[in-house]
């Protein structure tokens, strides 16, 4: 989004050090002149509920941890950490088999099946699956995390990530939105877009700008159909398809399958609206006191309140020292839109508002659709991976995964054309 000439991401920004797809994928890029995004000063929070503040940090890092093992107890604090960081250990072993092209995997089941540690016997365990048929909720309570960290800072990773409370969506998305809030982090100079348009240079992709709306057979290849604005359609002819855009029946997916392919796709999507505004914050508008200090990033924790964080933003340039006196820009995450009387009343001195209302990532439940990445013989589907957790790197790894499925289609259709 372009304010007063300047760009600001208002989706999902931040990669993790440990997605090491997404870092990969960095390094091939520097090539284009594509780097990471100067890091940002980091700004103290607060959590508010029902109005207010019951926690926030002072902007002293080792004060402000002490300062959370005493609110949330050391054990549990250490318990949840722990949690996590095996959750990541036991997930980055899935890079080396999707990279050595040794493993391929049919269904989101099967991969996070691999993705979990062996058993002591060597086997491997189901603790990944397992994680999917928990709440977040259950699963930190059975390991001896205190009730009010899962209310008050999982609920942050859980509801800013996914707009869902711990205790209605599956442990494993919940536990990728917590690996999200620690770590390396970082963010692409001049936004994702960039990533994407590396990989198309990469890929020396040929563009259209339209709307497929019919795939059908065409012997062994497939022919999409593409409509185009103020132009004829054109339909075009490949060996293998890959959907890469969510098919459930609340997106408006409207591409018709070939003939004989399962037509529905099961759950639906959580829309989250976005408002932009640039604007100066008043801090008794969102639950601070008055001559109380406020911090300017803020997230809500009752599940009744509209309001799910407020955040200044930098822009995606961002240069410390030259930016730093930038007219103050925010980004609201909330479950409806804002009217103009409330966001009056939040900012004065309002010089643009935005609001973007969109289907960002799935509902999620204990009983998500984990099934196949595979329609048809040679047509994909990268989204399904969704249903286990919706964060960039992990459609990444569906895609590499996909990459080896179709490697492995191709090679057994010219095998069945030699034999023939």
């Amino acid at each position: 989004m372009k304010v007063d000439g300047r760009d600001y991401e208002i989706g999902g920004s931040i990669i993790h050090s440990a997605n090491k797809l997404m870092v990969d994928y960095m390094d091939i890029c520097k090539q284009f002149g594509i780097k990471k995004k100067q890091p940002t000063p980091d700004a103290p929070f607060s959590l508010h509920r029902d109005g207010e503040v019951v926690f926030q940090e002072w902007g002293y890092p080792l004060l402000d941890k002490a300062r959370i093992g005493l609110r949330y107890g050391l054990e549990s604090a250490l318990k949840l950490e722990y949690f996590v960081d095996n959750l990541l250990k036991s997930f980055t072993g899935i890079y080396e088999k999707l990279e050595s092209g040794s493993k391929v995997y049919t269904t989101v089941t099967e991969m996070l099946r691999d993705m979990g540690p062996l058993t002591r016997t060597k086997e491997t365990s189901e603790e990944m699956v397992e994680l999917t048929k928990i709440t977040l909720r259950e699963k930190l309570i059975s390991i001896g995390v205190d009730a009010l960290l899962v209310d008050e800072l999982v609920t942050v990773a859980s509801r800013v990530n996914y707009g869902q409370m711990p205790g209605s969506l599956h442990a494993f998305v919940g536990s990728v939105g917590l690996a999200g809030m620690d770590g390396s982090l970082w963010a692409v100079e001049g936004g994702n877009k960039m990533v994407t348009l590396c990989a198309s240079r990469l890929a020396a992709a040929k563009m259209y700008r339209g709307a497929v709306t019919e795939i059908t057979r065409t012997g062994p290849a497939f022919s999409v159909r593409m409509e185009h604005e103020g132009s004829p359609d054109t339909v075009e002819t490949y060996d293998i398809v890959v959907i890469a855009a969510p098919l459930t029946s609340d997106t408006g997916a409207n591409i018709s399958l070939p003939e004989g392919l399962v037509a529905e796709f099961p759950g639906q999507y959580h829309t989250t609206v976005a408002t932009i505004v640039q604007g100066e914050l008043v801090p008794t508008a969102i639950g601070f006191k008055d001559g109380a200090s406020f911090t300017t990033t803020n997230f809500f924790l009752s599940d009744s309140s509209n309001l799910v964080s407020i955040a200044q933003l930098t822009p995606v340039d961002y240069t410390p020292g030259t930016d730093d006196s930038l007219a103050p820009v925010f980004k609201i995450f909330s479950k409806k839109e804002l009217s103009q009387d409330e966001l009056s009343k939040m900012f004065r001195d309002i010089k643009f508002t935005h609001v973007k209302p969109w289907l960002a990532y799935p509902e999620y439940t204990t009983h998500d659709d984990l099934t196949g990445f595979q329609l048809a013989p040679g047509m994909f589907y990268l989204n399904r991976m969704e249903w286990a957790a919706s964060a960039m790197e992990m459609s990444v790894i569906s895609a590499r995964n996909i990459a080896n499925l179709a490697e492995r289609h191709v090679m057994r259709s010219r095998d069945s054309r030699e034999e023939l």
